[in-house]
């Protein structure tokens, strides 16, 4: 498990991922289509430069749109078309966020096992949860991710 600042580290590459591929999706033709056109490459010259047929270049192209296409078959179709393929996985919010939800989430679990814990004022019930929060941020431990 990486520690605190390795973490935090790996937390901003996310992040900045994020907020770069936020405003890019996906054309409606797929890539590998969009590319190719964008170029005024045929099929036919793609398949021709890497080395396959015409129909393994409309294949790819389909099988993208259905989700199919492998990581290894786009990197090299990329290259035949001069380009290169970039893939990566980025979070729905800041991970600092996400991680402070699952926090958040995990408290309220806790709050459960606590004996009079619903006796307690808001105040109390509150502050209790802050901590633990901070507490579950901190430490993070084995079962953090954990669904709830």
């Amino acid at each position: 498990m990486p520690d605190f600042l390795q973490r935090r580290r790996l937390a901003r590459i996310l992040d900045r991922a994020a907020a770069q591929f936020t405003e890019t999706p996906s054309p409606e033709k797929g890539w590998i289509a969009t590319m190719r056109l964008a170029l005024g490459m045929s099929a036919e010259d793609v398949a021709l430069r890497k080395g396959v047929s015409r129909n393994a270049i409309y294949q790819a192209e389909r099988s993208e749109k259905e989700g199919a296409v492998s990581l290894k078959q786009m990197e090299s179709i990329a290259a035949a078309m001069g380009g290169k393929f970039v893939y990566a996985i980025v979070p729905d919010a800041p991970i600092d966020q996400l991680k402070y939800q699952q926090a958040l989430r995990r408290a309220k679990v806790l709050s459960l096992e606590e004996p009079e814990f619903s006796r307690w004022s808001q105040d109390e019930q509150q502050d209790w949860i802050d901590d633990m929060v901070a507490q579950q941020l901190q430490d993070m431990p084995p079962h953090f991710w954990d669904p709830t």
